[in-house]
């Protein structure tokens, strides 16, 4: 038998999609990884008094009245993955590339809430703002990021990140968004 703290559990989960997702693995897999490690980090950081940690859930531009709406198309995927109880036949169109945000989403909130190093944590980061490189200034110590410009790694080199999560890295993790 294990014991095993929540944010260890998601950790494990988070680290465990950032690889799928780097390997090419199911797309169904990772976004249950990591919407279970989200989760967990989003109680975490509001039981720690933190606001507007998720950049998906608890953005402050939503308005009120259409809060609710946007949770339930956001958790769509992720309670259609885990539930049958009220649809047991039903279908989902589900677009694979939402992944990506809630990858990023899940590693934001973590680097909040845990001072405890996770290198796909920052390999993921690094390689979004190299994906999307008008968000790289977003994001403040991304020495990942800065690594892949510098070598010119591509973010199509999905190989050189999945390496990097096996890196250890020297540095001071600490990831902020601007």
């Amino acid at each position: 038998m294990t014991t095993i703290e929540k944010l260890d559990a998601a950790r494990r989960n988070l680290a465990a999609a950032v690889r799928l997702f780097f390997e090419h693995g199911d797309p169904i897999a990772i976004h249950t990884l990591a919407a279970a490690a989200q989760g967990l980090v989003r109680d975490v950081a509001k039981y720690r008094g933190l606001e507007h940690t998720s950049i998906l859930h608890d953005h402050p531009n939503i308005p009120s009245e259409a809060r609710k709406e946007w949770i339930k198309i956001l958790n769509e995927p992720r309670n259609f993955f885990k539930h049958a109880n009220k649809d047991p036949n039903g279908t989902l169109e589900f677009d694979e590339s939402a992944n990506e945000v809630l990858l990023l989403d899940a590693c934001l909130i973590m680097s909040e809430v845990s001072d405890q190093a996770l290198s796909e944590l920052d390999v993921y980061i690094g390689w979004f703002t190299t994906a999307n490189p008008s968000l790289r200034s977003a994001v403040s110590n991304n020495l990942i990021g800065a690594y892949a410009v510098r070598n010119d790694i591509s973010p199509q080199d999905f190989d050189t990140f999945l390496e990097l999560c096996s890196t250890k890295l020297l540095f001071d993790r600490k990831i902020t968004t601007c």
